[in-house]
């Protein structure tokens, strides 16, 4: 496998953690392991809340947690228990207070971080893989230890996303630094020598439609990450009831978020339209189009239809999708800019 395959299936297993995340939060299941990096003090988390419950002349390793009496404690070492409870083996789980176990939010929690893990173990080969770039692209090789270095960091932010109950502005900031983390691995592949020479033709309008494109889908993400922190903070306020109050809870950041949607479509259909009269013709700007359309029409159901959960990963994933198309073909065209187009 070549070093570009691999650095694109890299991404690829980046972007599946967003995915991933997505469905976490639509299902609720940011909790489902409340400890990190193990679940439950086990490297498999458990299935059925008797793995989690405390019983006579059972076996318990180290950090392996129980339920008793909505507290969760933590098992001091590995032994078996005798006929009685003996609260001297057992330490209590002080990190927070949740305390609840939902089998199937544990598993869509522990998929989510085993995406995460592979995709850090991928980051790690791609960054031993790079230095064949050692003397003919050394770009590359700081790159690679970039995307590695913020992977690590990503993973710190997920272990204080837990520890802090899904505090929004948490999750809010491990959304953004993963779109980072996807900024930064385009740009990695977009520097990786082709063994094909690219003759594709540079039109000027279409990279400065794009950039204005790119710039309004940042401003437009931030946005929507503030409103679904809004969102976040306004469903835990109301226990999870009254679903239709959310949005108009939301204020000011909200309609703005909706505005500057406007701003999006018509920028993107600018795009849309003079990549159809180009020469160039590039069918990434068809995509990028289509998933617009999908993000203003999850938008439209989201807001009409009382935050409909099915439709809050669609409007993640879009918006995403979004992004990484544009920035992949916006470093492919800085690379086919002129000289000329400098001045």
């Amino acid at each position: 496998m070549s070093f570009k395959i691999f650095a694109k299936f890299t991404l690829v297993s980046i972007f599946l953690i967003i995915v991933a995340g997505a469905v976490v939060r639509m299902t609720g299941s940011g909790m489902g392991c409340p400890d990190w990096p193990k679940c439950f003090g086990l490297i498999i988390p458990p299935t059925q809340v008797s793995q989690i419950q405390w019983e006579a002349f059972k076996s318990f390793s180290e950090g392996q947690m129980i339920l008793i009496e909505e507290q969760l404690w933590s098992a001091d070492n590995d032994f078996i228990t005798g006929e009685i409870y003996n609260s001297e083996n057992w330490t209590a789980f002080t990190l927070h207070d949740y305390h609840i176990f939902d089998p199937l939010h544990t598993w869509f929690e522990y998929i989510n971080r085993l995406i995460g893990a592979l995709s850090g173990l991928f980051t790690f080969i791609l960054f031993l893989a790079s230095f064949k770039f050692a003397k003919s692209k050394p770009k590359i090789i700081l790159l690679s230890a970039l995307v590695f270095f913020l992977m690590g960091f990503q993973g710190w932010l997920g272990a204080t996303v837990v520890f802090t109950v899904l505090l929004p502005a948490k999750i809010t900031i491990h959304m953004l630094m993963a779109l980072l983390i996807v900024a930064v691995m385009v740009y990695l592949i977009s520097e990786i020598p082709d063994t094909v020479n690219n003759h594709n033709t540079f039109d000027s309008r279409i990279y400065y439609l794009l950039s204005i494109a790119l710039m309004l889908s940042l401003v437009q993400i931030t946005l929507g990450s503030q409103v679904r922190q809004l969102i976040d903070e306004i469903s835990k306020n109301l226990e999870y009831q009254n679903r239709e109050l959310w949005i108009g809870m939301t204020g000011a950041i909200f309609k703005v978020h909706r505005s500057f949607a406007i701003f999006l479509v018509l920028t993107n259909g600018l795009l849309f339209l003079r990549n159809f009269r180009s020469i160039t013709n590039h069918p990434i700007i068809n995509s990028i189009f289509v998933f617009v359309m999908i993000e203003v029409c999850s938008g439209i159901v989201l807001t009409y239809f009382d935050m409909m959960s099915l439709m809050q990963p669609i409007h993640l994933v879009s918006a995403c999708l979004i992004f990484v198309l544009q920035t992949t073909l916006w470093f492919k065209l800085r690379k086919l800019r002129p000289t000329e187009a400098f001045h």
